[in-house]
């Protein structure tokens, strides 16, 4: 069995797969429309997606798309968002001159952010963002990612725990065919 998320390994939607359905196979998947589209065409057998986080509130591309849908959320689960500043290896906080992320993790760390006074840049997905720090080479840009994206991509936690909140987490829904 297969579950559709967006991003890529070390993604948040990666690790709600893990957790939530950890039967099943993830599957990446690079826009929040194609794993509708890939529940809808039964290339897996379910989707998650994220709908809200506790410090940047909804998801609104993901509300537009589940309201556009016919298919079932079977299940809500809430996941603790731990948000953590990423590196290349040998990279010193004071070299950091720019923070790429998704736009919702940049938000769940906007305060905190904003006392760094670092320039910020919106990236597709925490994971992108990290496997593209990892390969540029550039040891003035870090990342807002998890750990998992630290671990899989090979960069250094600068600094844990970035979120504003220490109650961060994202409520992602399980969506299926009908008669799943």
């Amino acid at each position: 069995m297969r579950v559709a998320y967006q991003g890529q390994p070390g993604a948040f939607g990666h690790e709600a797969c893990l957790r939530f359905l950890p039967e099943h196979e993830p599957v990446a998947k690079p826009a929040f429309g194609e794993v509708i589209d890939a529940v809808a065409a039964g290339e897996t057998d379910f989707g998650v997606l994220p709908v809200e986080n506790s410090c940047a509130g909804p998801v609104e591309e993901v509300r537009r798309l589940l309201a556009g849908t016919d298919l079932p959320i079977v299940a809500m689960h809430p996941l603790p968002v731990r948000m953590h500043l990423l590196a290349r290896e040998g990279t010193r906080m004071e070299d950091v001159r720019r923070i790429v992320s998704h736009p919702i993790a940049l938000l769940q760390c906007k305060e905190t952010l904003q006392a760094m006074g670092i320039e910020v840049e919106a990236a597709s997905n925490t994971a992108a963002a990290a496997k593209a720090v990892a390969e540029a080479g550039d040891g003035s840009t870090a990342v807002l990612a998890s750990e998992a994206a630290a671990s899989i991509y090979g960069l250094t936690i600068l600094r844990r725990n970035v979120h504003d909140r220490p109650d961060n987490a994202t409520t992602f829904c399980v969506l299926a065919r009908e008669g799943q």
